[in-house]
């Protein structure tokens, strides 16, 4: 099961991810709510939280880095999970994606604005 909540602070969209990044429902829900919502220049994806993630997981976090490329704005992976960092670094996409600690969220927080909208979006896990 994933859960997504998304809140808007200034310019920058943040995407806060409980559960798992897993081929399927998981993946389109993740996709769905980072391609629909291009409120603002920065996409920041909390993954605090994710403690599993697979290919396709991974495969959507290339597509994601691409894609905030081609139309102007940045991707930034928060706090990733000990498990998700691994997984980045045996696969180097840490290479490939900006990644912040602790520290990036705070300086975030204090110079951005609270947004007016804020969702959450859950897909349950077909096993």
């Amino acid at each position: 099961m994933l859960v997504v909540n998304r809140q808007d602070r200034g310019d920058v969209s943040i995407f806060r991810c409980v559960g798992r990044v897993v081929a399927g429902e998981e993946v389109a829900i993740l996709k769905k709510a980072v391609l629909c919502h291009q409120n603002g220049n920065v996409v920041m994806l909390d993954m605090s939280e994710v403690f599993t993630i697979d290919g396709a997981g991974l495969g959507l976090l290339a597509f994601l880095a691409g894609w905030t490329r081609v139309v102007g704005m940045r991707l930034k992976v928060l706090s990733p999970s000990s498990r998700v960092r691994q997984l980045l670094e045996l696969t180097n996409l840490d290479s490939v994606l900006e990644i912040c600690d602790s520290g990036c969220w705070d300086e975030l927080m204090a110079h951005a604005p609270i947004g007016a909208y804020a969702e959450k979006t859950s897909a349950a896990a077909h096993s």
